[in-house]
């Protein structure tokens, strides 16, 4: 038993759980409860009543360990899961911008006005810096361009600073290096000291290919970090996000307080997956991941790690997660093995059973109480009912505590399915952004606006520009083709060789002409969605930009980049599967991307295709820009946890630059079959010890049960007990609607009826357990298998009220209805009693033999009993 606060199934898990506030609760209540048990134990025991309530304390005790370890598992489970998620979506989301920047460096030192102007000595660095600023005006995401020389001299750079040259070592491995680029991480003498920078660089080449000098991008590395820790963590969020060094040494934080960029985190925390960890005189939870990579590239080889401080660890409130999932499909979802173990299912069964064996141990021991004259009967009988309701008390905090595991756990499913969705949506408008990016600068090249500024372009120029577009489109693999055009719209280039039909045709699609419109090097244009013949008539995005004469007074023709949609984002998709724990996409989970209206653009789910609609409520049409939600929804038979998350562009891109196009990511998680009814442990009757009793001389005890849905009774003097249907041997004749089985009892053999099809109305039976033993003339006569049983009020003779007085009846069985009397459960229903003696009558029951078995009534004299 976990009552004590470090006792748990995973000995980590000890040092925890005195932070998890849901569960202490629970742990003080049902310590309160325990000791209630063992207090009415021993009265039982001292009294005679209820000598067999050790067996029922032990077993509460039991189940309520292994509750509360599961509690506690499964809180810390979600808080570990959602740290990881946030801290694995900022390695990932970082590495895939720093890919791109590997294709910028290599792109822009082969630009020919860099080459141009570093073999010309005298050249004026102030028209090479206004091309740096038209970079960065696009390309957000650099801080300053610096061009050397051989020898480290600053020829040309974005920012005016006071440094001339540099000895940096950046600048030798980039002029001696194999590699398309060198990637730098640390202080640099060009730029302001005593900071560490992310520094991309590549050598230029003269018109012979030999290197002639260096190329140097620095990276906004501070600042594109605040935008993916700023989405990944709320104002309220107590997580604390960070970049560090295999070595351990903060790159990048959420919280400068908490974690200053420099700190040296301890060795622990590099290998994290949940453990505490102490740092700076405070104990976090902390995870740490290592990117998945993009295409090959797996950044400087830095590490994510997820703080968060355990004493606001489990504080989360997931009321909005839940608040629109009914109860219905929850103990749906509850029933499905994958989320909850075959242990975690049992415990509401279990605790279901203990409370059924507690109410028939009760219900026998108010039985035997009937006929008790002695003293201590009125003690038997209060100690009976306190005993019931703090069962009741038990069973409550119980389905309580439970509830809130199945919501832990559904909570963590709905958290991980709204986390990948975000993740989607944001690696998207991240990769759209660069693709704006690109058209817009590649069409300022020079080659393009001198070639289309002539009024007739030669065959060699226009190869000289297919040499330029397939070097891009190599830098570049996210495009299907480059295409350049002139003012007409007439192709004069392409990169790919499979479209070099294209070249002199007219393109007549819209885009094209609003391209053409654009008067300023910072517009472009974007097609919708649909299908076209320069991507095999399948649906794709084109971006296209305005080529300007080399005088800037007008517009010669235009870049259109033809984006491979397909294939991104499918790869976007599959990076934000969910996962099991062997890394492996779960089996039947899918992504998609849709338009507000539900037009899907990308499916990893054949069902769901390109250019039809979702057709199912993920509430994506009603969100806001950057919100999203999580919730479950039924599809072709099956529930699901679907995450969905709206596009809220990137730095500029859809966000100030005019581009408004409002897609939406949703992730879904499978939860399992819709079932009927869901499997779903069914309650029983409750007990409720406030029934009036009235202790009158002139009163009569009833033991009520329930059958068919039907309150039921019957004197309780005619009550021997009631048992459990174990060993119940079945009929093997027609009988078996009304007889249900034969059954040994004390020696003898009696027959257990099933009255469900003499009562009117009654409901469809559903299992049970429990057989009420009657008997008629002071001998036990036979069975009636029961739903389940209610209490054993005791009530006057006069609010008994016979048959004969009622307007309806609900069955010749039926002799009387009990007034005055609440149904704890319905208080419309009324207590219903039957005649043992109609009973026998009805069933051809002779009554007792002087043996006690069951006179009339063998498994052979059943054959021929009528129901009609």
């Amino acid at each position: 038993m976990s009552l004590n606060k470090n006792d748990a199934i995973d000995s980590s898990l000890g040092k925890l759980v005195r932070y998890m506030r849901g569960v202490e609760e629970y742990r003080e209540e049902l310590g309160q409860l325990q000791a209630s048990w063992d207090t009415l134990t021993l009265l039982g025991q001292l009294s005679g009543t209820a000598g067999g309530m050790n067996g029922t304390r032990e077993a509460f005790a039991r189940l309520t360990g292994a509750l509360l370890d599961h509690l506690a598992l499964e809180t810390s489970n979600k808080t570990r899961a959602d740290l990881r998620a946030k801290t694995q979506n900022a390695i990932d989301i970082l590495v895939r911008n720093l890919f791109e920047r590997t294709a910028d460096i290599g792109f822009l030192a082969a630009d020919d006005d860099v080459g141009d102007f570093l073999a010309d000595p005298d050249a004026d660095p102030s028209a090479m810096q206004e091309r740096f600023k038209e970079y960065v005006a696009k390309y957000s995401v650099y801080s300053d361009i610096v061009l050397f020389d051989q020898s480290g001299n600053i020829r040309a750079r974005l920012k005016d600073t006071p440094a001339q040259m540099s000895q940096c070592p950046l600048i030798t491995e980039a002029m001696a290096t194999a590699s398309p680029y060198v990637e730098y991480y640390g202080e640099a003498d060009f730029l302001r000291p005593g900071q560490q920078r992310l520094v991309y660089a590549c050598r230029v080449k003269d018109k012979g290919g030999e290197a002639a000098g260096v190329l140097a991008l620095v990276f906004r590395l501070d600042n594109e970090m605040r935008g993916i820790f700023s989405k990944l963590v709320q104002p309220d969020d107590w997580t604390v996000l960070s970049c560090v060094t295999p070595e351990g040494v903060v790159i990048a934080s959420s919280s400068a307080i908490q974690l200053p960029v420099g700190a040296q985190l301890p060795v622990l925390a590099l290998s994290a997956t949940g453990e505490l960890v102490r740092f700076a005189g405070r104990q976090y939870l902390a995870v740490s991941c290592q990117t998945h990579g993009y295409q090959g590239y797996m950044g400087p080889g830095w590490i994510g790690v997820g703080l968060l401080p355990v004493e606001f660890a489990f504080d989360r409130d997931d009321s909005t997660l839940l608040s629109n999932i009914d109860a219905t499909v929850m103990d749906a979802v509850m029933q499905h093995p994958d989320f909850f173990s075959e242990e975690l299912r049992n415990i509401p069964r279990q605790a279901e059973k203990i409370q059924q064996d507690l109410n028939c141990s009760v219900w026998n021991g108010s039985v035997r109480q009937v006929d008790n004259k002695r003293d201590n009967a009125n003690f038997s009988k209060i100690l009976l009912w306190e005993i019931s309701n703090t069962g009741r008390k038990t069973q409550s905090v119980f389905e309580q505590s439970i509830s809130n595991l199945h919501q832990t756990v559904v909570a963590t499913i709905l958290q991980n399915s709204l986390s990948r969705a975000s993740f989607a949506i944001d690696v998207m408008d991240r990769n759209l952004y660069e693709r704006a990016n690109d058209c817009r600068w590649w069409a300022l090249n020079a080659t393009f606006r001198r070639v289309l500024a002539q009024s007739v372009i030669n065959p060699s120029d226009a190869a000289l520009c297919a040499e330029v577009l397939v070097y891009i489109n190599n830098l570049y693999t996210v495009y299907e083709n480059l295409i350049l055009f002139d003012a007409r719209g007439k192709v004069i280039a392409v990169s790919k060789p499979e479209y070099r039909e294209l070249v002199g045709r007219l393109l007549n699609e819209e885009w094209v002409g609003r391209s053409l419109l654009i008067l300023t090097s910072q517009g472009y244009a974007v097609s919708d969605f649909v299908p076209t013949p320069l991507y095999d008539n399948r649906p794709t995005y084109l971006y296209a930009a305005a080529v300007r004469h080399p005088d800037g007074n007008s517009t010669v023709g235009g870049v259109g980049i033809v984006f491979d949609a397909a294939l991104q984002f499918e790869a976007m998709l599959n990076d934000a599967m969910p996962r099991d724990d062997t890394g492996n996409v779960v089996k039947d989970a899918f992504a998609l991307f849709a338009r507000r209206d539900g037009k899907i653009i990308a499916s990893t789910d054949k069902r769901f295709e390109v250019g039809k609609h979702f057709g199912h409520d993920a509430g994506v049409s009603g969100l806001a820009s950057g919100k999203g939600h999580s919730r479950i929804i039924a599809i072709d038979g099956h529930h699901f946890a679907v995450g969905a998350a709206m596009s809220a562009g990137y730095r500029e891109y859809k966000t100030s630059d005019g581009y408004l196009n409002d897609i939406s990511a949703v992730c879904a998680f499978p939860l399992g079959d819709i079932r009927s009814g869901s499997g779903a442990v069914k309650r029983s009757h409750a007990r409720d010890a406030r029934m009036r009793r009235s202790g009158g001389t002139n009163s009569v005890e009833i033991a009520t049960f329930y059958i068919g849905g039907h309150w039921l009774g019957v004197m309780a003097s005619d009550v021997v007990e009631a048992i459990n249907d174990d060993g119940l041997v079945p009929p093997t004749g027609s009988n078996g609607e009304l007889v249900a089985g034969f059954k040994s009892y004390q020696g003898k053999i009696i027959t257990v009826m099933r009255l469900h099809g003499l009562i009117p109305n009654s409901e469809e039976r559903t299992s049970s357990n429990h057989i009420v033993v009657i008997r008629t003339q002071g001998k036990t006569c036979m069975g009636l298998l029961v739903d389940s049983l209610g209490d054993i009020p005791e009530v006057e003779q006069n609010d008994i009220q016979p048959l004969r007085d009622m307007t309806a009846t609900i069955g010749m069985l039926t002799v009387g209805v009990v007034r005055n009397l609440v149904n704890p459960e319905d208080p419309s229903r009324l207590l219903s009693l039957i005649s043992l003696d109609r009973l026998c009558s009805r069933l051809g029951c002779n009554g007792c033999d002087e043996d006690g078995s069951t006179g009339g009534l063998t498994p052979e004299s059943t054959e021929s009993l009528d129901l009609r």
